[in-house]
């Protein structure tokens, strides 16, 4: 229940900043510092009552969306390696909000921030391969943005449309792997994947993908 309250928490919080006028730097101070504040409290919270004994995933929250046209379940949840990544982004955006205190456009740049907290809150918490797919490559969008209006070298601009273009591009190989697995098994959910016994081959292949993307 507590990542259903941290993305809450930085949904609503992106909205009401992007309302919130520029000019008004004392909202926009105290927003986003108790919103990445709040957000790291929680973090520690689940870090800290983390049972470390216990090799399956831990926090777990399904969410389903049914309807006549669709049905769509998608669960969250934290292991013993995710747990400290989720812990860290908490901790690094909340030090680079305060960091950036009294930057000149400060509202656009603090939007950004959490919105890579965010994507990446959800990264490192998602149980579908999908999902995790499409919010690492949504990191783009204001990674791109930070990196061309608040690079500090004068390639910024080129070494951005690099970034972009090779992010991109090199993780093509794991949407293959992806949509092999989904081929393979009938789903993506990682909880359902730990208990399928893919040959050899397959895992050699599978771990190829995943890792040359990583390394892009």
């Amino acid at each position: 229940m507590l990542l259903t309250y941290i993305f809450l928490i930085l949904f609503f919080s992106l909205i009401v900043l992007f309302i919130v006028p520029k000019q008004s730097k004392n909202v926009l101070h105290f927003i986003s510092a108790t919103t990445s504040g709040f957000v790291l409290i929680l973090a520690s919270y689940i870090l800290s009552k983390f049972d470390t004994n216990v090799y399956y995933f831990q926090e777990l929250i399904t969410y389903k969306f049914d309807s006549q046209f669709f049905n769509f379940s998608f669960s969250f949840g934290l292991d013993g390696i995710s747990i400290y990544f989720f812990f860290l982004s908490t901790l690094l955006i909340f030090l680079c909000i305060l960091f950036i205190w009294n930057e000149s456009n400060f509202k656009e740049y603090v939007i950004n921030l959490l919105l890579i907290e965010f994507f990446l809150l959800i990264i490192f918490s998602v149980l579908d391969l999908m999902l995790f797919y499409i919010f690492f490559e949504a990191i783009l969008i204001p990674m791109f943005l930070i990196i061309g209006i608040w690079g500090s070298r004068e390639r910024k601009i080129r070494a951005v449309y690099l970034f972009f273009f090779y992010t991109l591009c090199g993780s093509l190989l794991m949407l293959i792997g992806i949509l092999y697995i989904y081929q393979k098994v009938g789903s993506l959910n990682m909880e359902y994947l730990l208990a399928w016994n893919f040959t050899l081959n397959e895992q050699i292949f599978l771990w190829l993908a995943f890792f040359f993307f990583i390394c892009i």
